[in-house]
């Protein structure tokens, strides 16, 4: 899994019950109209299982995105050893549930991760840039948190 989501200096929500979501399928959790909204095309999705993470990948302009369910926890993300290809790294929080977002310098771009609290998984939104029909990157940190919140609600809540 690639690193990604800069957003810097934001404190990491208390940590609260959450709802198991080893079931949740990242897969389907977008609708093909909200994928091309994003500005990826539904038909280039291709299955990810690998390293414990599983989900699925597509591609477009202005970006390359895969929404994945890791075995990690947020809480083992935090206690992880980063090293020098990080830009950035921080706790924050996704509609109030527990987060980490991170950045990596990936062949001169910056790759974006945003990790939701599913407690005992991580929910994961990798988004990478592409350039835009108008030859413009995106900023691929604060887009991977805006599809972070788009998903959340979506996801099991504690009872």
């Amino acid at each position: 899994m690639v690193a990604a989501v800069g957003v810097l200096g934001v404190a990491c929500a208390p940590q609260g019950a959450v709802a198991d979501a080893r079931t949740v399928d990242m897969c389907t959790i977008l609708t093909d109209a909200e994928l091309n909204q994003l500005g990826v095309r539904p038909d280039t999705r291709e299955t990810l299982d690998q390293f414990g993470s599983v989900g699925c990948e597509w591609v477009g302009k202005p970006l390359r995105l895969s929404l994945e369910r890791d075995k990690e926890t947020v809480a083992s993300y935090r206690s992880r050893q980063r090293g020098p290809a990080f830009i950035s790294f921080a706790e924050n929080e996704v509609n109030g549930r527990a987060g980490l977002t991170f950045a990596v310098d990936r062949d001169g771009g910056t790759d974006c991760e945003q990790l939701i609290d599913g407690g005992s998984v991580s929910l994961v939104v990798h988004v990478a840039s592409t350039l835009s029909p108008d030859g413009h990157p995106i900023d691929a940190c604060p887009e991977a948190l805006r599809i972070a919140q788009l998903i959340e609600p979506r996801l099991p809540k504690a009872s």
